[in-house]
């Protein structure tokens, strides 16, 4: 386990989520401009648009953790995520963490609530995906 690990507090963590929200709404009207033309103008089942959203978020954040360790709003508020047992983040811990993330955002963001009773500063998602979020 990596011994440098700062402490991002929830009120941080949710700034960087309310960044990326407006960066995720680019990608969504992309996505479903793009899913209107291929069904020919016409309104997707809500399913279907819901598998959209879900999909490309998972693809957003994925891309953006493996590649540069952030996306964007991590990268303005100078956080980064990191693997736990010092390797690069895989692909199951990205999947693991937005799952966890989806449960969070179910729950108001209650879960959070667990960094100020960490020693590590650890939430939820950091714990479950083996990842953490520090300060660069």
């Amino acid at each position: 386990m990596i011994s440098k690990s700062h402490k991002v507090s929830p009120l941080k963590r949710l700034a960087v989520s309310v960044y990326d929200f407006f960066l995720l709404l680019g990608v969504w009207f992309v996505v479903g401009s793009f899913g209107l033309w291929l069904n020919g103008g016409e309104v997707l089942n809500p399913w279907l648009g819901l598998l959209l959203v879900l999909t490309s978020t998972w693809c957003f954040y994925s891309y953006f953790w493996l590649k540069g360790n952030k996306t964007l709003g991590m990268a303005v508020w100078n956080i980064e995520i990191y693997s736990l047992d010092g390797g690069p983040i895989s692909l199951r811990q990205t999947t693991i963490r937005f799952m966890v993330n989806m449960l969070i955002v179910g729950l108001a963001g209650l879960p959070l609530l667990q960094i100020y009773f960490s020693k590590e500063g650890l939430s939820i998602n950091d714990r479950w995906s083996n990842t953490g979020l520090r300060k660069t």
